[in-house]
């Protein structure tokens, strides 16, 4: 089993639309840890960790959102082999304002 960690960035519509939920859902759906919140830039951020193939459906999973989030990109940085997890499930982080 190859684990993975990867960093990601969703633009659009994806703000108010339970993108959040519909992230930790899946994570959870799929066995992958890490965390997701709203950045007040307007996107959505997180850090997903998990098994490789896993990884890659989570990841064509944040391209299409829930129903009604409007994806326009996804952007996926410091993508690399993890020994192991660092997360003990998938975190939903509300915003401190």
């Amino acid at each position: 089993m190859t684990l993975r960690t990867v960093d990601f960035r969703v633009k659009g519509k994806v703000q108010g639309v339970f993108f959040r939920v519909f992230a930790r859902d899946t994570a959870q759906q799929l066995g992958v840890v890490g965390w997701v919140k709203n950045d007040p830039g307007g996107d959505v951020i997180g850090t997903a960790q998990g098994e490789e193939d896993a990884l890659a459906k989570f990841k064509e999973a944040l391209w299409k959102g829930p129903p009604h989030a409007n994806v326009t990109h996804v952007e996926f940085t410091n993508e690399a082999p993890l020994e192991r997890v660092q997360f003990q499930g998938f975190e939903k982080v509300r915003n401190h304002a």
